[in-house]
């Protein structure tokens, strides 16, 4: 194929604090009444529960990082 290459964007890094796994599941260790372990959904707080991070600055304008 010719012609201009399209830009390329910066994809998203894995968030190093939770390795892309931005959100789990806690018990809270015991059952109620009717037998249910409730649980709590917690989220990566470096990430917010999105699983990834976004690029440096200096790696999106092509500078050295």
């Amino acid at each position: 194929m010719t012609g201009p290459i399209p830009a390329q964007t910066a994809s998203p890094r894995i968030c190093p604090n939770c390795d892309g796994f931005a959100s789990a599941a806690v018990s809270s260790g015991a059952r109620d009444a009717r037998g249910h372990l409730p649980t709590i959904t917690v989220d990566c707080p470096a990430c917010h529960g999105t699983g990834a991070v976004p690029a440096p600055i200096a790696q999106l304008v092509g500078g050295r990082a």
